[in-house]
């Protein structure tokens, strides 16, 4: 009987035993708890998520659509679009909701950036809907002379998503709108960059109506004139290979002079000029 007993509690004592060492093996197999985050492909994609759904609650508006722009931004770079997707669509409903808190320029290129971003993170559709909403706030401004300022920017991503026709056809009708800037040397620099731009979408007739929205028709001949320069020069330069010494140094002062560059006219509005890597826009005042 005595001897029943002690192999009882010999037996209890062992299975004790054995449960404090496992369980001492148990605490030694489980990492302790640190600060340092462990990263992986799948943390990352979760931490972006959450990060973008901080920078829902920013308060500024301008630092908010610029926050969220960026994120998705990197969420595109990163591989994950549809997360952009989601990213972009809290981009658009800040614009929609908050946009009347930013300067036209911000709430333009806002609008560009989304459907800029929205074609590389492959939603056209909701590319479509923000360069359309642009549309919509450039023809909001009352100031005609103060909407050309964002025609070029605005054209371009329309012949993205929309094509050349459309392009083409808000180029078209911001001759008129140019005609108001009182500045005559803006004026015509609008007009020349409109017009170029019209040229380069194979759009002559209209590009023409543009450059005579200024009243001087010897202008517009010697523009048109200095817009042909560069291919007019390549060739002379090409003929002037089989001339004589002496016809070559009568031409020299005009064949060497540099061609006139056209310019450009108004704010860039692309995601990369305006928002990429800042925490506020870099946009201009109205």
């Amino acid at each position: 009987m005595r001897h029943s007993l002690l192999s009882v509690v010999a037996g209890i004592l062992f299975l004790g035993i054995m449960v404090a060492m496992l369980m001492s093996a148990g605490c030694k197999g489980q990492p302790p708890l640190s600060g340092d985050i462990k990263t992986s492909e799948a943390r990352s994609q979760q931490l972006m998520i959450l990060a973008a759904e901080e920078a829902a609650a920013i308060t500024d508006v301008d630092a908010r659509l610029t926050r969220q722009l960026n994120l998705a931004d990197q969420q595109i770079r990163r591989g994950w679009p549809t997360d952009a997707r989601t990213t972009l669509s809290g981009a658009s409903q800040t614009l929609t909701k908050d946009g009347k808190a930013l300067n036209n320029h911000a709430r333009i290129s806002g609008w560009v950036a989304v459907s800029e971003l929205s074609r590389q993170a492959a939603d056209d559709a909701a590319g479509l809907k923000a360069v359309d909403q642009a549309v919509i706030e450039l023809l909001a401004i009352e100031d005609p002379a103060q909407r050309c300022q964002y025609v070029m920017g605005l054209a371009n991503e329309l012949q993205y998503l929309k094509g050349r026709s459309a392009a083409a056809e808000l180029l078209g009708k911001s001759g008129p709108w140019a005609r108001e800037i009182d500045s005559t040397p803006q004026r015509r620099q609008a007009l020349v960059a409109f017009s170029s731009a019209l040229f380069n979408l194979d759009d002559y007739k209209a590009g023409q109506a543009v450059l005579r929205q200024d009243d001087d028709a010897a202008w517009r001949s010697d523009m048109l004139v200095t817009l042909a320069a560069p291919v007019e020069k390549k060739a002379r330069h090409q003929d002037r290979q089989q001339m004589p010494a002496a016809l070559m140094s009568m031409e020299q002062s005009q064949a060497d002079a540099p061609a006139t560059s056209v310019p450009s006219y108004g704010q860039k509005l692309n995601y990369r000029d305006v928002f990429q890597d800042q925490k506020r826009s870099r946009t201009q005042q109205d």
